[in-house]
Formats: C-alpha cells, structure tokens, sequence
C-alpha cells in the first residue's frame, strides 16, 4: 500500500513540475513542441529513474513507469496549456 501512495506522490509531482516547467521556460523553444517531445521525455524520465528505484527498497518499477507517464503526460499538457495563450502568458 505503501508503494502505491509513493508512486501517485512521484507521478503527481513529475506531472505538475513538468507542465510547470514546459509553460514557463521550454514557451519559446520549437523543439520541444514538436509530437516526439512527450514521448523522448517520458523515456528519458524512465531511464533517469530507474537506477534510483533499484537503490530504494521502497521504490518499485511501477514507480519508475508512473514517473516516467507522468512527464510524458505533463510535456503534453504544458504545450497544450502553451497554445491556449499568448504571448504574455495570459489565456486568449
């Protein structure tokens, strides 16, 4: 049980701090807003957390799964939340 409330807290924070990140710094960025861009991310993640999954014991490789989807799912609503405003960051 405890590993599932792990994993849900690290997934929430990967997806909330990714989306934060992509709208505030990656805005201007055309690379980063191209299709791939979630799915690079999201691997990335994965194989980042991997090795700091094995280390814990607490850690699982769901945890590592859900880190990596979380990103790859906050890449993808940061350039979502990106096209809605303009420039100043202000909703259209």
């Amino acid at each position: 049980m405890l590993e599932l409330i792990l994993a849900g807290g690290v997934a929430y924070g990967g997806y909330k701090y990714t989306k934060k990140f992509v709208v505030k710094k990656l805005r201007f960025v055309p690379k980063a807003r191209r299709g791939a861009a979630p799915w690079l991310a999201g691997a990335g993640a994965l194989i980042l957390a991997a090795p700091v999954v094995a280390a814990l014991p607490l850690l699982t490789g769901f945890t590592a799964a859900a880190f990596g989807a979380s990103v790859a799912g906050g890449v993808a609503s940061g350039n979502k939340e990106v096209e809605k405003t303009n420039i100043w960051g202000d909703r259209r």
